[in-house]
């Protein structure tokens, strides 16, 4: 019942978020105005929030969650906070491709992916990919 809610509360948050964000100029997207990310963003709030309301509407019976399970949860969860300090940290230090590369191997692997190829090229893609979408698409500079 508890999911249901949250689910719920989210959808509706999302809407009133993108409801207020198309009170803003949106612009174009070869020139965005104040509008366009809130727009965007409250948009794709809506869609996930949408299918986490429809998957706990549907959901069936109710997890079993024991105490260790639970324990773990909580130090994952600690430790990506933690991790995610320390990228502000990075940023400032080493700039936007190193801290991002640092970072995301270090999120992966606090939540568990297997090995150490697939944390690295992923990294190493994400961070590449944003740099190259804001230096060289949009004509942003990254630190």
């Amino acid at each position: 019942m508890t999911e249901k809610l949250i689910a719920i509360f989210f959808l509706i948050l999302s809407v009133i978020y993108t409801y207020d964000a198309c009170s803003l100029s949106f612009g174009s997207f070869m020139a965005p105005k104040a509008g366009f990310m809130p727009l965007i963003a409250g948009s794709i709030g809506i869609m996930l929030a949408l299918v986490l309301t429809i998957s706990a509407l549907f959901q069936k019976g109710c997890k079993e969650t024991g105490s260790a399970k639970a324990d773990i949860n909580g130090r994952k969860l600690i430790f990506l906070i933690i991790g995610i300090l320390v990228y502000l940290i990075l940023f400032r230090l080493l700039g936007y491709m190193a801290a991002t590369f640092i970072s995301l191997i270090y999120l992966l692997k606090v939540t568990e992916t297997a090995g150490w190829v697939y944390p690295c090229f992923f990294s190493a893609g994400i961070a590449v990919s944003f740099y190259f979408l804001f230096s060289e698409l949009l004509g942003s500079n990254l630190p």
